[in-house]
């Protein structure tokens, strides 16, 4: 073989040659990994690219957890997966993933997130119930066909009401999920006209009985944009089908394919859906509205609400509704279920490539049109080819998640390591080596809590507060890590607010120390040295065992003579037993010059251990996915 021929590293070379050979007699109608494998191949050899070696056990498995349930792998579930010896140990880890809770609550964050944004002042929103919605969909796995279908044409009562406050605190009653539901950042009331046979009682409480069968969470995504239905065109088109119309809504773009009149037609397909109100919002109660499709004009006070010119609000109302592609609907007794079934058709040509676009984005760190939801004749995919072959096979197999994941996560591509390629090419665009991708606000969240084991120590000690705690740490991670939901962070991005929260914030600083139940109290107590206690919080933190190196760096660093901090309660107490100790006084008075207390000598040493732990979460390699 000629040095200039390109090469994943010995492993993927042989994976390859095995490709190869199998090929030529293959008949299965599923495509598989080593197929897509084979097609960038030959993109990397018509680029002369040499991408980078494999990555080992531990990056991968930190890898998939990360991307499949939004937080760390645990110690144990670590030391199993390294040392079995399994040849589809791999295969066999992304299938228990996927199994777990946390990938449904992983993927409700995910989805809550790109669907009604990181913040709204909306009353009659009810995000607990759509979150509800949205992990009961990932939990059954619901093709993704079906889920957006039931998304676009939901009907049904938004909420089934009560206090507002203790509805938002009750996201956080996560029932032993992995990470805690994402937290609205704002809610203010706004006044609702309230039908003639609704009330409120004394005190604030609903009097209307709200029929739970009637509850569906998903018609809370219509009415986000309650007021402003041209958005919800736009975003309906964004992010299941890829499309970006909302710039066709004010003028033309000479360069652009979609026009007004395009953008007016698919709104229209919306106007039919309108908002009845059941039960009011008021100060404490949350708003109940009945989404229902009618084929009658808008009252006036109905116009008044929406935010939009009069002028726009006509011309969306007059418009023949259709789909993208020209599709009428001007006869449909429901606009919206028509257009759902056209959005979600076989013959639909955005709507499988957009999704597999987004996930390939998401596992890999860009997809093959990017921005993920911006497919147009002028910005064309990188390894189109690649592309249609997974979306007409996610097709094909039923719109199955899961079964997209376990493919994507199979490809050798994707298990490349991060390390720089032998020869890579400008912007990383055929995926040569995996893309460092910095954590989000929940992932970054939740992998500390679960590094250090405070999830338990708070349930213990805050009682009645958690709720309350978990949302003030959701809010600051949210606002200092997040970024606009419709674009996706392609580089690291990070500011000195965002270091010196993570360096010196309660969170970080709180949780290091060995309170009872906490990680670094197990490590302490546990049998064995020192070498296996920072193994132990290398195997929490990083995913990975030390090297020799770091073994023996952090063992002198936890066995160097240092006087402890004293401004700690703990310092304090073993100070003052100090002082207590028979003969310790006179000793002093003697002119003794008594030695280092063992009490003090032991807190310098755990202080040690709560150094090297806050150096590992406040390193790059814990707040990057890599």
């Amino acid at each position: 073989m000629k040095a200039s021929t390109p090469l994943f590293g010995l492993v993927a070379v042989i994976a390859l040659l095995g490709v190869c050979v199998a090929g030529q007699n293959e008949t299965a109608p599923e495509l598989t990994a080593r197929q897509v494998d084979r097609l960038i191949q030959a993109d990397w050899n018509r680029e002369n690219i040499v991408p980078s070696p494999p990555v080992d056990d531990a990056g991968y498995l930190r890898r998939i957890s990360l991307d499949i349930t939004g937080t760390l792998p645990t110690e144990q579930m670590v030391r199993a997966f390294l040392t079995d010896r399994s040849p589809d140990k791999r295969r066999r880890a992304v299938d228990a993933l996927l199994d777990t809770p946390a990938y449904a609550e992983h993927w409700t964050n995910y989805w809550d997130s790109v669907l009604l944004g990181k913040q709204y002042p909306l009353a009659y929103v009810d995000r607990p119930a759509f979150r509800q919605w949205l992990h009961d969909q990932f939990a059954r796995n619901t093709p993704w066909d079906k889920l957006v279908y039931s998304l676009i044409t939901a009907t049904g009562y938004s909420s089934p009401g009560g206090d507002r406050r203790s509805r938002m605190l009750a996201m956080y009653d996560d029932a032993g999920q992995t990470a805690p539901a994402r937290a609205m950042s704002s809610v203010q009331s706004m006044p609702e006209e309230t039908p003639a046979n609704s009330s409120a009682a004394p005190g604030g409480a609903p009097a209307v009985t709200i029929d739970p069968t009637r509850v569906n969470g998903a018609v809370n995504y219509l009415l986000k944009f309650r007021e402003t239905p041209a958005d919800l065109a736009g975003t309906t088109s964004r992010v299941f089908l890829g499309v970006q119309i909302q710039c066709a809504q004010c003028h033309d773009h000479k360069t652009e394919k979609w026009k007004q009149t395009d953008f007016r037609s698919f709104t229209a397909c919306f106007m039919q859906a309108r908002p009845k109100p059941i039960v009011r919002a008021s100060k404490g109660v949350m708003a109940v509205l009945d989404i229902e499709d009618v084929n009658v004009p808008m009252r006036p006070r109905q116009v008044q609400r929406l935010s939009m010119k009069q002028s726009d609000l006509a011309s969306y109302l007059s418009a023949s509704p259709a789909a993208l592609d020209g599709t009428r609907f001007a006869a449909s007794d429901n606009r919206r279920r028509d257009l759902a079934s056209w959005i979600t058709s076989k013959d639909n040509p955005w709507f499988a490539e957009a999704i597999v676009n987004r996930i390939w984005s998401h596992f890999l760190g860009r997809g093959f049109v990017e921005p993920i939801d911006d497919f147009r004749p002028s910005n064309p995919p990188v390894a189109p080819e690649v592309l249609k072959r997974i979306a007409d096979d996610f097709r094909a197999n039923g719109c199955d998640l899961k079964r997209l994941i376990r493919l994507v996560c199979a490809t050798q591509v994707y298990q490349l390591s991060s390390a720089p390629a032998r020869r890579a090419d400008h912007g990383n665009l055929y995926w040569e080596r995996y893309r460092l991708k910095p954590m989000g606000p929940d992932e970054l969240l939740d992998s500390l809590v679960q590094a250090t084991d405070f999830g338990a120590v708070l349930e213990r000690v805050a009682g009645e507060r958690l709720d309350r705690i978990k949302l003030a740490m959701h809010r600051q991670f949210t606002f200092l890590f997040d970024v606009d939901e419709e674009f996706e962070q392609k580089e690291f991005e990070g500011t000195i607010t965002q270091a010196l929260m993570l360096m010196n914030g309660n969170l970080t600083n709180r949780s290091v120390t060995p309170v009872p139940g906490a990680a670094l109290a197990e490590v302490l107590a546990m049998p064995g040295g020192d070498a296996d206690r920072i193994e132990s919080l290398y195997l929490r933190t990083l995913s990975r065992p030390p090297t020799p190196a770091e073994t023996n760096y952090w063992t002198g660093f936890v066995n160097a003579p240092r006087t402890p901090v004293m401004d700690s309660p703990q310092a304090q107490q073993a100070q003052q037993a100090q002082n207590e100790q028979p003969g310790f006084r006179a000793f002093r008075r003697n002119g003794g010059a008594p030695a280092r207390p063992a009490r003090l000598q032991r807190l310098a040493r755990v202080q040690a251990y709560e150094d090297l732990f806050w150096a590992l979460l406040n390193s790059s390699e814990f707040m990057f996915n890599h």
